[in-house]
C-alpha cells in the first residue's frame, strides 16, 4: 500500500463496515522512532470499521509489531511485542461527545476529519503504548569493569563511627 493511500476517510469506513490493513516498516514512524534503541522490523495495523444501531461509527484499531526499545536497567536491547487493541467512536469536526460515552472506558472519542491520516493515527497509539520506563524481567544494572573501586563518600564516616 503506498504513502498517499494512507490518508482515508474514516466515517465513511465506518459507514460501510469496510475494513483497511497494512504492514509498515517501522523506521518510517518518525516520531515513535525518537523512542526506540533500533528503528527495525514492521508494525501491521488494521482499522475495521462499524455503524451500531443507533447509527454511530466506530472503528476498532489493531496494532501488532515488535519494538526494540533501551531496558532502562542493563541498558541493553529489550524486544518488545506492542499489541493494541483499541475502539474509537468516531464525531464530527467540532461534535461533543455524547453523555453516554462520558464515563465509558472501553472506548474512546475520535475527531474524524475528512481526510484521516491513519499512520499518524498508528503511530500515536504505539507512542502512548511504549512504557515510560521499559525494562526486562530479570537483568543486572551494568557493572564497572577494570576500574579501581570508587571510594565512598561515606567510608569516612564509617571510619569516624568506629572511633567514638
Amino acid at each position: 500500500m503506498s504513502q498517499e493511500r494512507f490518508v482515508i476517510d474514516l466515517r465513511a469506513l465506518a459507514r460501510d463496515g469496510r475494513s483497511v490493513q497494512a504492514k509498515v516498516p517501522v523506521k518510517s514512524l518518525g516520531r515513535l522512532v525518537e523512542s526506540l534503541l533500533e528503528p527495525v522490523g514492521e508494525v501491521a495495523f488494521e482499522f475495521q470499521g462499524e455503524r451500531d444501531d443507533e447509527g454511530k461509527l466506530y472503528v476498532d484499531l489493531q496494532i501488532q509489531g515488535d519494538l526494540v526499545l533501551q531496558c532502562q536497567r542493563c541498558l541493553e536491547a529489550l524486544v518488545w511485542p506492542c499489541r493494541v487493541s483499541n475502539r474509537l467512536l468516531l464525531l464530527r469536526p467540532g461534535e461533543a461527545l455524547p453523555e453516554d460515552e462520558l464515563e465509558n472506558d472501553e472506548v474512546d472519542a475520535l475527531e474524524a476529519e475528512p481526510h484521516t491520516d491513519l499512520l499518524a493515527l498508528v503511530e500515536d497509539e504505539l507512542i502512548l503504548a511504549v512504557p515510560l520506563v521499559p525494562r526486562h524481567e530479570n537483568c543486572e544494572p551494568p557493572v564497572k569493569t577494570g576500574v579501581d573501586e570508587e571510594i565512598s563518600p561515606f567510608a569516612v564516616l564509617r571510619q569516624l563511627r568506629g572511633k567514638v
